[in-house]
C-alpha cells in the first residue's frame, strides 16, 4: 500500500496542471517559427508521457494485487487508481488532439508563409513599374516638331494598351493577401505578423495604382496641348516659307538689276535717273509684302520657333536685301 502511494503521489505531481496545458491553444496567435517550437515541445512532452506509461501500469498492477490481497482500504486505493488511469486517458486524447491542431496550425502557416512570400516576389516589380510609369508620366518633354510629338504620343498609347494586363497583375497580388485573410478568417487564427519578405502593403500598391491612374489623362491632355501648339508652329513656318520662298528671289533679282545696271551705264543720265526711279517706285510698292512677312516673323519668335525646313531665307536676308 506504501508503494502504490508513493508510486501514485509521484504521478500526480508530474500530471499536474498538464491537462490545462494540453488544451491551451497558444498556436492561434503564433507565428509560423512560434508554432514550430511549440511542436518541438510537444514532441518533447509526448517522450515523457511516453515514460510514465510503465509508472501508470505499475499503479494498476499494485492497485490489482491489494485487492486481490483483500487489503482493508481497497475502497480508496481503487478510487485512487481509477482517476490515475482516467486522467491517463485522457491525456492521450488530449495530446492526441494537440498534436493534430499544431500541425495543421503549421501547415497553416506555412501555407501563409508561401503566400507571403509569392506576394513579396511579384509586388516588388509590380511597385518598381508603377513607380517608373508615374516618373514618365510626370516626365518634362521638348520637341520642336509634330512628329517629336506624335512619337511620345504613341509610346503614351502603347503604355495605355499594357494597362488591361497590369490591372491583372494588380488584382492577383491582391489576391493573394485577400487568400491569407480567408485563411486566417475560416481557421480562426486571431492574429498574423507582418510579411517578413516585404514592406509594400497592399494600401501602397492601391494607393500607387489610383495616383498613377489619375496622372494618365493628365498625360493625355498635356501631349495633346503639345500636338496643337507643334501644329500651329508648322503652320506659322510654312506661312512665312511660302512667303520668304517668293520675296527672297523677287529682292535677289531686283539687287542684281540695280547691280548690272550700274555696270552698263547708256543713255543719258535722265534716262538712268528715271531707271533707277521706277526701281525705287517698283520696290516701295513691294515693301507691304515685306512688312507682312515681318508680321509672320514676330508671331514665329513669339512663338519660340528657332528653325524652318522649309525655307533656306530667314528675315535677317530678307532685311539686308
Amino acid at each position: 500500500a506504501e508503494k502504490f502511494r508513493q508510486k501514485a503521489l509521484i504521478y500526480e505531481v508530474w500530471s499536474h496542471g498538464k491537462d490545462y496545458m494540453l488544451v491551451q491553444k497558444d498556436y492561434e496567435s503564433a507565428s509560423l517559427t512560434d508554432v514550430r517550437a511549440l511542436l518541438r515541445k510537444h514532441e518533447a512532452f509526448e517522450s515523457d508521457l511516453a515514460a510514465h506509461q510503465d509508472r501508470v501500469e505499475q499503479i494498476a498492477a499494485i492497485a490489482q494485487e491489494l485487492n486481490e490481497l483483500d487489503y482493508h482500504n481497497a475502497v480508496e486505493i481503487n478510487a485512487r487508481c481509477q482517476k490515475v488511469c482516467d486522467q491517463w486517458d485522457s491525456f492521450g486524447t488530449l495530446t492526441q488532439k494537440r498534436r493534430d491542431a499544431l500541425e495543421r496550425a503549421e501547415k497553416l502557416r506555412e501555407t501563409i508563409d508561401q503566400l507571403f512570400l509569392e506576394f513579396a516576389k511579384r509586388a516588388a516589380p509590380f511597385n518598381n513599374w508603377m513607380e517608373g510609369a508615374m516618373e514618365d508620366l510626370q516626365d518634362m518633354f521638348i520637341v520642336h516638331s509634330i512628329e517629336e510629338v506624335q512619337s511620345l504620343i504613341t509610346a503614351h498609347e502603347q503604355f495605355k494598351s499594357t494597362l488591361p494586363e497590369a490591372d491583372s497583375e494588380r488584382q492577383a497580388i491582391l489576391g493573394i493577401l485577400n487568400e491569407v485573410q480567408k485563411i486566417t478568417q475560416t481557421y480562426s487564427i486571431s492574429s498574423t505578423a507582418s510579411n517578413p519578405y516585404t514592406m509594400i502593403s497592399c494600401k501602397e500598391i492601391s494607393a500607387k495604382w489610383d495616383k498613377m491612374k489619375q496622372l494618365i489623362p493628365q498625360r493625355d491632355a498635356t501631349l495633346q496641348e503639345e500636338l496643337v501648339r507643334q501644329q500651329s508652329n508648322e503652320r506659322l513656318r510654312r506661312q512665312f516659307a511660302s512667303q520668304a520662298n517668293i520675296i527672297g528671289p523677287w529682292i535677289q533679282r531686283k539687287m542684281e538689276e540695280i547691280a548690272q545696271s550700274s555696270i552698263e551705264i547708256s543713255g543719258t543720265l535722265e534716262d538712268q535717273m528715271n531707271q533707277l526711279k521706277q526701281l525705287e517706285e517698283v520696290t516701295i510698292n513691294y515693301k507691304p509684302n515685306v512688312d507682312k512677312l515681318e508680321g509672320d516673323h514676330q508671331l514665329i519668335q513669339e512663338a519660340l520657333i528657332f528653325d524652318n525646313k522649309h525655307t533656306n531665307y530667314t528675315m535677317e536676308h530678307i532685311r539686308v536685301g
